[in-house]
């Protein structure tokens, strides 16, 4: 299948994957789409545009009645329409509407290290810890499941997620005073509550749908997000001089042994509950429940990117991530685990993971450039199928026939990934080399290119693939982008190509045709034609091939293979087999992340100047374009105090000072 448009479909579905600019024939988008054209951000800005976000939660998201028993709570959506009015807060009854105020307390820590701005410190050692603490250390006398509001028909909480008579250390789904309206309650005009609750106007005129209770459930999720915060600000306020501090690092302390204790009723040790508690107090035995930092499967190559493209279960949906909180999990209780070290298998998982989950998107993103820092809406779902998207932008499948909505949680904390991920690049050169090198030392190198877009400056002198291999009388010139194989090379009459998503060929396949007459073909092993651009030239010694073959990722291509970051394939001629390895340079790896932090915190400094606030989805439809989301901003302050450490050549997880837990190994 050939002709005078497959250049164009080809060129467009590559430069689709990539971080960059719209091309000619694509959507170029709103103005903060182009905003990571300008030169990378200053560290100046990048301090100024923190203490922007943190200032607006401050100031419009945080609740600061004195004699209110929520005080320190930040709410997770502010109607921005409804600014200053009854129902300005909105809060869903089974969403983990808590965690929010978690991830802002861990961005507020790491902030004020970064930054050394008291403003930061303050915020969380005065407003946060002493709310989510008195929940955590006193849950047992604030909240009964004595009594249930909820609706005849409610959903029940299971085990995992009903809150136990008498127990500590659990934080409720939402508690409130009337501060907020119900986020169900006032889409299906019900006035009792779609779960188990508590609700002080059961039985009373509630026309708003104000919330005045509390929720009967939590969740280990919101679990793990406490378990960070709790790690971050006992690592902060342990060693401080100011006897206030070290009485919040005791009560820290004390709340991070009642999470552990309260999942453990509720489900079993979970790692990210488990670091903080023996981590703040000093406990070894616990610790050896924690997942060592340097466990060998991290160098596998394994995630939401891997599962969706080369991995899949033929016919079942794969989900894309709506958050990256198991990167951020696993970075946390690894330096708890590690003393604050990150050995080699963690510092590959980490790189690994922040280069390509991006690009999940990006396949879906068929017919407009993604710029950096953006990604799927956590509350909108994404899939794949069979090593592609489920449905492609250009489908319009999302709210309204437009586009599926982009949202302010997986692309910004994404954001953090790659600002670790940068810093341990530097602590480790060599190591993503070193992954194909020593584990697959008869593999050749294919080079994976990432094209940034015009007017960005690259990322250095691209590293190239072995100059040609022989196979079978052919010699054969590789090349990759995210979207597609690139095969130039020479033949004498005619010869057949098999290249194979597998090594020693095995797997899918696509068989490529080649005869010095100037035919060209290509099928994969169901022998159904494949698109491609390509030409055969005769010259006298030999005949020159090229050959630009698209990845089944992209829409309109049949099934044969996806290139993978680390994934090996093969190539035969007749009975001659070559593996190869697929994989940036290290050089350019860096560029595509440093392209990810900085070129997204200009996003979405864009969004919010655009905007005035940063919302919780884009396109999303109904009222999610309007909620100004306190997740997002937390994600953007801890991406941005990355990118400061990293500008400083400084690591982030040496600078939590996280004492050595011995344990016992």
């Amino acid at each position: 299948m050939n002709g005078p448009w497959l250049p164009w479909l080809l060129v467009a579905a590559i430069v689709a994957s990539q971080p960059a600019a719209a091309a000619p024939g694509k959507e170029e988008g709103p103005a903060w789409a182009r905003a990571h054209l300008q030169p990378p951000i200053t560290a100046a800005e990048t301090r100024q545009l923190m203490r922007e976000l943190a200032q607006f939660l401050f100031d419009n998201h945080l609740k600061k009645k004195a004699d209110s028993p929520q005080g320190g709570m930040v709410y997770e959506y502010l109607d921005v329409r409804r600014k200053g009015q009854f129902d300005q807060f909105v809060q869903g009854e089974a969403l983990d509407t808590m965690h929010d105020g978690a991830w802002l307390a861990a961005a507020l820590a790491t902030a004020y290290r970064a930054t050394g701005d008291p403003f930061y410190k303050e915020f969380l050692a005065r407003w946060l810890l002493p709310f989510y603490l008195k929940m955590l250390n006193h849950s047992d006398e604030l909240f009964s499941a004595r009594r249930n509001d909820a609706r005849p028909d409610a959903h029940v909480f299971a085990r995992e997620s009903a809150f136990q008579e008498g127990e500590r250390g659990f934080v409720p789904y939402f508690w409130d005073d009337g501060g907020s309206v119900s986020l169900e309650r006032r889409g299906d005009k019900n006035l009792r509550g779609p779960y188990p609750c508590f609700d002080r106007l059961a039985g009373r005129p509630n026309p708003s749908y104000l919330l005045d209770g509390y929720s009967l459930g939590s969740s280990n999720h919101m679990a793990q997000d406490l378990g960070v915060m709790l790690q971050v600000s006992w690592l902060l306020l342990k060693d401080s001089g100011d006897p206030a501090d070290r009485k919040l690092a005791a009560e820290v302390a004390e709340a991070a042994r009642n999470l552990h204790e309260s999942r453990m009723r509720h489900h079993g040790p979970i790692p990210m509950c488990v670091a903080p508690a023996a981590l703040a107090n000093a406990d070894a035995e616990l610790m050896k429940k924690v997942p060592p930092a340097d466990d060998p499967r991290y160098g596998t190559p394994d995630n939401h990117y891997v599962r969706a493209t080369v991995s899949f279960r033929p016919g079942q949906n794969e989900s894309l991530p709506g958050f990256a909180d198991d990167q951020q999990y696993r970075y946390y209780y690894g330096i708890a685990r590690s003393g604050g070290r990150v050995p080699e298998p963690l510092a590959f998982k980490t790189i690994y993971d922040a280069s390509t989950q991006p690009l999940l998107y990006r396949c879906y993103s068929d017919d407009a450039a993604v710029p950096p820092g953006i990604n799927v809406f956590d509350l909108h779902p994404y899939y794949f199928r069979d090593g592609k998207p489920l449905d492609y932008r250009s489908d319009r499948k999302g709210p309204g026939g437009g586009p599926r909505p982009i949202g302010s949680r997986m692309g910004p904390q994404n954001m953090i990934v790659c600002g670790w991920a940068l810093q341990m690049l530097r602590a480790h050169p060599g190591i993503w080399r070193k992954y194909w090198e020593l584990r697959y030392p008869g593999d050749f190198h294919v080079f994976m290119s990432f094209p940034l877009p015009d007017g960005v400056t690259p990322p250095g002198r691209r590293l190239p693939s072995v100059p040609g291999v022989w196979i079978g009388g052919v010699r054969v010139d590789p090349e990759s982008t995210p979207s597609a194989l690139k095969l130039t090379g020479t033949f004498a009459d005619a010869a057949t190509i098999k290249v194979f998503s597998r090594p020693d060929a095995k797997g899918a396949h696509a068989a490529i045709t080649l005869n010095r007459n100037g035919g060209i073909a290509a099928a994969n092993d169901r022998g159904e034609p494949l698109v491609f651009d390509g030409k055969v030239t005769p010259a006298e010694t030999a005949t020159h091939f090229s050959l630009v073959l698209p990845y089944t990722v992209v829409k309109g291509q049949k099934p044969w293979l996806n290139g993978i970051q680390c994934g090996r394939c093969s190539i035969a001629v007749g009975n001659e087999v070559q593996n190869f390895v697929l994989a940036s340079s290290e050089e350019q790896l860096k560029g595509s992340l440093e392209h990810e932090l900085a070129g997204g915190l200009r996003t979405w400094q864009a969004i919010f100047r655009e905007k005035g606030y940063i919302p919780t989805g884009i396109g999303a439809g109904r009222d999610w374009d309007h909620f100004s989301d306190a997740g997002g901003y937390a994600h953007l302050i801890a991406a941005a105090a990355q990118w400061l450490f990293y500008l400083e050549g400084k690591r982030d997880w040496e600078e939590h000072h996280v004492p050595q837990i011995r344990d016992g190994r």
